[in-house]
């Protein structure tokens, strides 16, 4: 094997060690979500993460304690990844996904789309950024509309909205 030859094998195997890190980054925060393990889903993000319109790690996490507050118990499941390297540290991605939710003793189903930036802190994958659309979320009572309805985001207490943007652009 040429000198060529063996760094394309050692960039293209990289690749797929990021895939599968990055993969299992997505899967370790449903699990810590689900968790309330605040703790451990704060190593997943970045110091100067965004997300829920907060722009570092710490008040990410404090957001989205305060929102899982009013939870009881959740199952979110991400479906797979697709994935886009812009160079070694840096990735962006789409996370199909769902949640089941106990909100206030309602269950509720949710479909979700992430689109997520990553980057590489001291050797170790890391959200940069995760923005979620809704395609919908509804209380299981209305689930034979998800994906008909006009207005399928229902959120308990709130008025029914449409879905929000999926294409995956900034807002």
């Amino acid at each position: 094997m040429t000198t060529s030859e063996t760094a394309d094998l050692d960039r293209r195997l990289r690749r797929l060690e990021d895939r599968a890190e990055i993969t299992e980054l997505g899967q370790r925060y449903c699990k810590l979500i689900d968790d309330n393990d605040w703790v451990q889903l704060r190593t997943l993000f970045a110091d100067d993460a965004r997300m829920a319109g907060q722009t570092s790690a710490d008040a990410v996490i404090d957001t989205l304690r305060s929102i899982r507050s009013g939870y009881g118990r959740t199952i979110h499941t991400a479906y797979g990844l697709v994935l886009e390297h812009q160079d070694d540290e840096h990735a962006r991605g789409y996370v199909p996904s769902s949640a089941q939710l106990d909100i206030g003793g309602q269950y509720v189903l949710s479909a979700i789309r992430y689109f997520d930036e990553y980057v590489r802190v001291h050797g170790v994958w890391r959200f940069a950024s995760r923005d979620l659309r809704f395609v919908y979320a509804l209380p299981f009572s209305a689930a034979d509309r998800a994906l008909v309805d006009a207005l399928p985001v229902r959120w308990p207490g709130t008025e029914p909205a449409p879905a929000d943007d999926l294409s995956g652009s900034p807002r």
